[in-house]
């Protein structure tokens, strides 16, 4: 995927469609223990991004993921919270994607 192709899907749909992937992804609290199971079985890389100064979600949160799934990379965005760690740097975000998405193409 190319940046422009994020880029564009961030501008059509607004932050609502990663928050839509985000709660598909997540579920509700009470199965995230089997989504995480699941997830440990793939082979996949895992990767956390995680806003600094979010305060719906604590960033221990991302740990927390990182200690079910060993192999699950936690970066941390300095100076981000729930929302500006797409918000505001969808270009950043999308070369972010890119990375992580990279060693699967």
């Amino acid at each position: 995927i190319r940046t422009y192709l994020v880029e564009g899907f961030f501008c059509h749909t607004h932050h609502g469609a990663w928050h839509t992937l985000h709660n598909i992804i997540c579920g509700t609290a009470s199965k995230m223990d089997d989504y995480l199971e699941q997830v440990a079985r793939l082979s996949c890389q895992v990767t956390v991004l995680h806003g600094a100064d979010d305060e719906l979600l604590p960033v221990d949160c991302s740990f927390a993921v990182r200690s079910k799934i060993p192999r699950a990379r936690v970066k941390v965005i300095e100076k981000k919270d729930h929302l500006t760690i797409v918000v505001g740097r969808q270009k950043a975000f999308a070369r972010e994607l890119e990375e992580i998405w990279k060693p699967c193409s």
